[in-house]
């Protein structure tokens, strides 16, 4: 089975050929081609954390109910862990082949189901009533709760969207909870240029390096020490190290490619970009993204080194299909 990664605008994309907007047009046969390959088991279309965030920001309820609905009719509950989940587990993994250590192989489930999946965190999960009026309910019963709820309660996650009755203004919105996040980014990578302008463009990857580090430093200490190995040890070995971490290697190339062109500026949703393309580019066999990130991925050949592909075009994922 294919594991293909869209990128927010692809799935608006689709969402639009869904609803008939005159912008779908040109997508309404491939929609048709993937539903067919999905249904078909030939395909599947994980949801990461930066969906979420995409979806829930935009005001107009509707328009998210409609993505959103797109969006599961094609994922179901489908997504892929976080960063912050992937990191560690890389670090573990990494370090044990660095060093040759004497350690079991972490394991990590990447694919799993609903929005816990996608943040990491159970409180995110649906669970039936254990009772009805003081009433126990028997097991069966609540399976068949959960089966008829849990989707109805992950489209309302994804969409951003309250219950029936409640107003719009109290949903849970989570791209309010990364703006912060994103500010520091743009802030980090301005000062990231600025040290390239002043030690000179010959040191780009060193700096690269050096940040790809800095970003993973404390769990990188802390999952060192327990394997018993010094900072000195580490950072000795650090070429290496983050080589041996695909979502950290692509995040680096990815970080490389946009700092070696001084005209583009940063942007708060780069992070969002980032962040997603750095585990979808390694972890799935295609990924379908906008223009620039594409043009900037394939040219430092990033896919090459998993195997995999990224495009730009929705026509080339379907072209695959039919040829298939």
């Amino acid at each position: 089975m294919l594991t293909v990664y869209l990128d927010q605008n692809k799935w608006i994309d689709l969402a639009r050929a869904e609803t008939g907007h005159p912008q779908g047009l040109a997508f309404r046969d491939t929609l048709m081609v993937l539903k067919d390959a999905v249904d078909s088991g030939r395909v599947r279309f994980p949801l990461s954390a930066a969906h979420y965030f995409e979806t829930g920001k935009h005001p107009n309820p509707r328009k998210r109910s409609e993505l959103a609905t797109t969006m599961m009719r094609l994922a179901g509950p489908l997504r892929i862990s976080p960063p912050h989940q992937i990191v560690p587990w890389e670090i573990r993994r990494g370090l044990i082949k660095i060093f040759h250590l004497p350690a079991p192989d972490p394991a990590l489930q990447m694919f799993g189901n609903g929005a816990a999946q996608a943040f990491a965190s159970h409180n995110l999960r649906y669970l039936p009533p254990k009772e009805w009026h003081e009433i126990s309910l028997p097991s069966n019963m609540k399976d068949e709760i959960h089966s008829r709820a849990s989707r109805e309660f992950e489209t309302l996650l994804l969409a951003g969207a309250t219950p029936a009755g409640a107003p719009d203004a109290m949903r849970v919105v989570f791209h309010d909870m990364k703006t912060l996040t994103d500010d520091r980014f743009v802030q980090g990578q301005l000062h990231v240029a600025e040290a390239i302008r002043q030690y000179g463009r010959r040191h780009l990857d060193e700096v690269m390096l050096a940040t790809a580090v800095a970003d993973i430093h404390d769990p990188l200490t802390r999952i060192g020490a327990e394997y018993g190995l010094t900072f000195e040890d580490i950072a000795a070995r650090m070429t290496g190290i983050i080589d041996s971490m695909p979502s950290r290697w692509v995040e680096m190339k990815l970080r490389r490619q946009r700092q070696a062109n001084p005209e583009k500026t940063w942007e708060g949703n780069d992070l969002n970009d980032v962040a997603a393309l750095a585990i979808a580019v390694p972890y799935c066999d295609l990924v379908v993204t906008e223009r620039s990130w594409s043009a900037m991925l394939n040219d430092a050949k990033v896919p090459d080194r998993f195997g995999h592909r990224v495009s730009r075009s929705l026509h080339d994922l379907t072209d695959l299909l039919l040829s298939a």
